[in-house]
């Protein structure tokens, strides 16, 4: 019997992890999960290690950290790089310490809503799949100028930027069937597909994600504050977004694109932020159910003032709904956004786009099935990987599940 399972009955105190737990923490994070018997948490953070270990030695490999090159355009990522490893190695200190604490106060440890979601969520092969799906997709953003093609030293003959290197027109190699030098071939422009698949996995889920939470801030703020309050606040609220849900989408962006002509990127983020306000109605039916349960009454009753109760006792209980609202919204942004693109008003080229790629390819359908075929499955595999992860999230976070 380990010595976490014979403290089970008679410890009280917390403890604090051992001295040996710490700096086997430190030296390799999950050592010191491996060594109390936490075989599935250790294995996590030896995998996330991995990865990262890996993302690094490629971007030495190719000298593409920033101190190394000595170029704007890979600060982000190396920042982002050695924030992540921290955050492994942090983690897994955090983490060995509240398992411990859940081990030995077995019996006096409260499982909570979000302790029971967590759990149900590991159970659940739909939910991780799509974690990983999203997770992998979101590590090419974060590191792309490490995995793009192109020399990493600036001295070198031919050098490009991996950032130019993807729009960098070569009509010596247009069309170029996948081979070893260009793994998924080249476009009518002779650019490099895969090069354009990394860099357009930025141009989605950036906008993918700055469009949602925008949704969510607005909706779920507009949502919160009419279902709260009710009557007159609540019908003025809910109008407005019958109003603006009633404008076709496609009239409103080409409004905007039309209005705001130089405004690229950022006028797409405002019209999907402007017009997928739907997380509103659901959170208002959330916060209409939650205003009239016991303990927010009871708050009321004791004089608490108002934003105190939306912010302590009805937001938290609400919070389960936007989630998955959330999560799937983003998948429907990245459709909508190649949609965009591939009727020409998105993404302004040159700048890499899974839907102007398509756009782009359907006149070589024939001749070059690659061009097409390759960012068709990169926008199915993201948007599947968010819509079942949605899928799991909504079940898991309902708590008439036990």
């Amino acid at each position: 019997m380990t010595r976490d399972k014979q403290a089970l009955n008679g410890a009280q105190i917390i403890e604090p992890p051992r001295s040996l737990d710490i700096i086997l923490s430190l030296v390799l994070p999950g050592l010191g999960h491996l060594v109390r018997g936490y075989w599935e948490k250790a294995l996590l953070f030896f995998g996330a290690l991995l990865v990262l270990g890996v993302t690094l030695s490629l971007a030495v490999v190719k000298h593409r950290l920033a101190w190394l090159a000595g170029s704007s355009d890979y600060w982000f990522s190396t920042v982002m790089l050695f924030l992540l490893l921290a955050l492994v190695w942090t983690g897994a200190l955090v983490d060995l310490y509240k398992t411990i604490r859940k081990a030995t106060e077995r019996e006096h440890y409260v499982v909570g809503y979000w302790d029971m979601a967590t759990r149900r969520f590991s159970k659940d092969a739909k939910g991780i799949i799509g974690l990983l799906l999203i997770a992998l997709i979101l590590h090419v953003a974060l590191f792309a100028p490490f995995f793009a093609s192109g020399h990493g030293y600036e001295d070198v003959e031919g050098y490009v930027k991996p950032r130019i290197h993807a729009i960098k027109m070569d009509l010596y190699n247009f069309q170029a069937a996948p081979s070893g030098e260009h793994p998924l071939g080249t476009d009518n422009f002779g650019r490099d597909v895969l090069d354009r698949l990394i860099f357009g996995t930025r141009v989605a889920l950036g906008i993918g994600f700055v469009a949602t939470m925008l949704n969510m801030l607005l909706g779920g703020f507009l949502g919160l504050i009419g279902g709260y309050f009710r009557g007159p606040t609540d019908a003025v609220l809910m109008r407005i977004l019958e109003v603006i849900n009633s404008i076709p989408f496609l009239v409103l962006a080409l409004l905007v694109r039309g209005l705001w002509q130089d405004g690229g990127i950022m006028s797409l983020m405002l019209i999907l932020g402007i017009f997928g306000l739907q997380p509103a109605r659901i959170i208002r039916s959330e916060v209409l159910s939650v205003r009239e349960q016991d303990y927010v009454l009871a708050a009321r009753a004791i004089g608490a003032p108002t934003w105190r109760i939306i912010v302590k006792y009805v937001l938290p209980n609400a919070l389960a709904s936007l989630i998955v609202v959330t999560t799937m919204s983003i998948g429907v942004n990245i459709i909508v956004v190649a949609g965009l693109s591939f009727l020409g008003f998105g993404v302004p080229p040159p700048t890499p786009s899974w839907g102007a790629m398509l756009q782009e390819a359907q006149e070589y359908m024939r001749t070059a099935w690659w061009m097409a075929v390759y960012p068709g499955l990169t926008i199915v595999l993201t948007v599947f990987g968010f819509n079942i992860l949605g899928d799991s999230l909504r079940d898991v976070l309902d708590p008439r599940l036990k």
